[in-house]
């Protein structure tokens, strides 16, 4: 045990697992995030009625200029602020189960050969879940049809693997609450000032495409100030 301490202390990572990891902490902690504001701007603009909710809701706790991000002590706003607003929860959580971005990561390797549902798996083999069908299947998440967005779902306790934005069990997503709450103050942020509306090409630039995550090619938004 000894031995094996000193040699995990004088490991040095090769130049291979540096790029590795510097890409893996890119794509993890600031593309999917921002690949997930860009699907929420796009909903919100295409349903008013979930943005004036939200921002309602945003609104039941004012925060001054004094209370946005301070550069001295490196803080934002309090976080159980954030914490205390159920639609929001409802609706980032709507956005990435009709959205979700990260698929190519919510895989696992067999660490042995194993049978499931009759189907013989080798070891080694990955695994992809099917994340769009359990996604939008109607018996996990109706009776409102999945093809509709309805942050309003989230308020009923579904299939504990019926929702897999961030994977799940022991190995789901490390970041998941770091990017949860990035989501949540910039939204805050954003709708205490601003309303969302479609822009110009709108719709004809959206085009989702799956490159190392699963992101629209386009999000034409207009935003408009508010006086709230």
């Amino acid at each position: 045990d000894e031995m094996q301490g000193e040699s995990r202390s004088n490991y040095r990572l090769t130049r291979r697992e540096i790029i590795s990891n510097t890409l893996i902490f890119m794509a993890a902690g600031y593309e999917t995030t921002s690949t997930g504001l860009a699907f929420a701007t796009y909903e919100l603009a295409r349903h008013p009625e979930v943005l004036e909710k939200l921002r309602d809701e945003i609104n039941q706790f004012p925060l001054d200029d004094n209370e946005q991000f301070n550069e001295e002590t490196k803080q934002y706003p309090d976080y159980d602020v954030i914490a205390q607003m159920p639609y929001m929860d409802m609706f980032i959580s709507e956005v990435l189960r009709m959205h979700p971005i990260g698929n190519f990561a919510i895989q696992r390797s067999a660490a042995q050969d194993t049978v499931v549902q009759g189907i013989p798996i080798e070891k080694g083999t990955l695994v992809h879940a099917d994340i769009y069908s359990v996604h939008f299947n109607h018996e996990l998440w109706g009776p409102e049809d999945p093809y509709v967005f309805f942050p309003e779902r989230h308020k009923t306790k579904r299939h504990p693997m019926a929702y897999l934005s961030f994977g799940a069990g022991p190995r789901h997503c490390i970041g998941m609450r770091f990017a949860l709450m990035e989501m949540k103050f910039l939204l805050v942020q954003l709708l205490r000032k601003y309303s969302v509306a479609p822009g110009e090409h709108f719709h004809s630039k959206f085009n989702v495409r799956e490159k190392t995550v699963i992101a629209p090619e386009e999000i034409w938004i207009k935003l408009v100030q508010t006086s709230a």
